[in-house]
């Protein structure tokens, strides 16, 4: 959000969200919101730990789990009032040895609907790519030319800074700001803060990068190639940036790539220089006035739907009256028509009704009638045990979906509560 509001701001031509125009036609782009107004958003944001429960307005009961797709990515657990559970499930991802703590699927366990969204959709395997991406980095360095990888600051980026370092290690090359070693650039208006917050966020890794907190060491690589000078961040681009070549660099905007400081690069290098675009989301041919050798080579960690056939045989333990939500893919369909009740596929913007059968409603006790329960014993068992009952009468009462049972307020109905009691007594 920030990096699409620094954008529009460096433009020559840009409309302010509270701006009127005359004419129907729009010189330029018009912004849909400030800085100010992002400021005022994160303000309102409540701070929630992964599995701690928060209630909202005593009807749900919301519990957000570890999707493992980034930092603090998370599926959310919705349990009603009612003693029903739904499983939101967000983007989310499987893939082993990346930064973000692993998916947990215990959310699922004892789920009554399941909503899945945010699927993947490359059919080529992460490592696949991964291993073609840092094989064309190293053959275009190997050469003394440039590669530019259009990248959000947060997210993936992460783990192929490291994979990159590890990859030359491997084949005798090094990432350094020395003269026979290969610098790494991140150039975005949030570079800078980006890549140091996210080595403080130690709680949403993996449990080994967790404990390099307690450590002289940051948890993930780019903090140590920041301190050494090996890795440096520009807010924006120009012909008078101090750039080192040949060398590495990580440039937004990673969708659009007329936007941001990649468009300095696709412009100004020529093609001896490599672009290669990870983004799944990413353009799959260059801009028309893209100079630079232009590869799409997709990154995408994100669990495909037939992944998800799998998961739900492993960890949706709830037997009966199963119900499943999925965004629409013909050829996937039939995979979960026998492991649910009922199995409902949506298209963007559909509405769907599910009946999940509201068989118990939940009602708390006031303080004041609480203190006129007196228990009563039922007749001794023959085994010698005892139990008691304690026969309620109240006034129910419903606020903010909250139902509430207090004391009758009329003698009469006091009367009738009293002499039932002595009857039960008697008996």
């Amino acid at each position: 959000m920030m990096e699409l509001c620094q954008y529009h701001t460096n433009t020559t031509n840009t409309i302010e969200p509270e701006a009127r125009t005359t004419s129907g036609y729009l010189d330029g782009w018009r912004s849909m919101y400030t800085m100010k107004d992002i400021s005022s958003c994160i303000d309102k944001i409540q701070p929630v730990r992964y599995t701690e429960s928060q209630d909202v307005f005593a009807t749900l009961r919301c519990i957000a789990y570890s999707s493992g797709y980034c930092l603090g990515g998370t599926h959310w657990l919705i349990e009603t009032s009612f003693f029903k559970k739904i499983a939101f499930l967000s983007t989310c991802s499987i893939q082993p040895n990346l930064h973000p703590l692993p998916f947990d699927p215990s959310l699922l366990s004892e789920a009554d609907v399941v909503i899945v969204s945010g699927l993947g959709s490359t059919q080529v395997p992460f490592e696949r790519s991964r291993t073609k991406v840092l094989a064309q980095i190293a053959r275009t360095i190997q050469a003394r030319h440039n590669v530019v990888l259009p990248s959000s600051s947060i997210g993936l980026v992460f783990d192929l800074i490291g994979d990159i370092c590890h990859h030359f290690k491997m084949i005798g090359m090094e990432v350094g700001h020395e003269q026979h070693q290969t610098p790494i650039y991140v150039v975005s208006p949030i570079a800078e803060r980006s890549l140091k917050y996210a080595n403080i966020c130690g709680e949403w890794m993996t449990s080994d990068r967790q404990d390099l907190l307690y450590l002289p060491q940051s948890p993930l690589v780019h903090g140590s190639l920041m301190k050494s000078g090996a890795l440096t961040t520009y807010s924006h681009i120009d012909h008078n940036t101090a750039i080192r070549e040949p060398c590495i660099v990580f440039s937004s905007d990673p969708v659009h790539l007329n936007k941001g400081p990649v468009s300095w690069f696709l412009k100004t290098w020529t093609s001896l220089n490599t672009c290669i675009v990870t983004n799944p989301d990413g353009p799959v041919h260059p801009p028309a006035d893209c100079r630079m050798n232009f590869i799409y080579q997709p990154l995408d960690t994100r669990t495909r739907l037939e992944d998800m056939v799998s998961i739900f045989q492993m960890y949706w333990t709830k037997q009966e009256d199963r119900y499943l939500v999925i965004p629409s893919n013909q050829s996937c369909i039939d995979l979960f028509k026998d492991q649910v009740t009922e199995l409902h596929v949506y298209e963007q913007g559909d509405i769907i009704g599910i009946e999940l059968n509201r068989d118990w409603e939940r009602v708390t006790i006031s303080e004041k009638l609480a203190k006129t329960i007196v228990p009563l014993p039922l007749p001794h068992k023959k085994d010698g045990s005892v139990s008691l009952y304690a026969p309620i009468k109240g006034l129910l009462y419903l606020y903010n979906n909250h139902y509430e049972l207090h004391p009758m307020t009329t003698n009469r109905y006091d009367d009738d509560l009293q002499e039932e009691h002595q009857d039960a007594t008697q008996q």
